[in-house]
């Protein structure tokens, strides 16, 4: 089974070939330190705009931009995750929960940005 990492790369990959950006929201970021050093960065990233359970890539095309959540094949949504999903989707936004490139790419297609 490939990590996250190696399929979220893949998918950057390829939407850049598509010609489309695939920003990267590092969610996942490990933390450093000792317990309380970790809970004072986490609560300073919740300030600056850190919102638990959004999706891994910000997926930007001409005037359009979409949300993709990478998850490996047997990966699930967290409840933070899902929450985020609905919220977004809630404000009109595209999101799609991707395993693969191809899944990536059939995304754009029911989006309707690709043919």
């Amino acid at each position: 089974m490939k990590p996250e990492s190696v399929i979220q790369r893949a998918v950057i990959k390829r939407l850049s070939a598509l010609g489309y950006i695939a920003a990267s929201v590092p969610n996942g970021s490990h933390l450093a330190g000792d317990k309380m050093a970790r809970v004072r960065q986490m609560a300073s990233m919740k300030a600056d705009g850190l919102m638990p359970g959004f999706p891994d890539l910000v997926v930007i095309g001409k005037g359009r931009v979409g949300f993709m959540e990478v998850k490996t094949d047997v990966g699930k949504l967290s409840p933070a995750q899902n929450m985020a999903r609905k919220i977004l989707e809630d404000k009109g936004q595209r999101w799609a929960c991707v395993r693969s490139q191809d899944e990536a790419v059939d995304a754009l297609k029911q989006w309707g940005w690709l043919a």
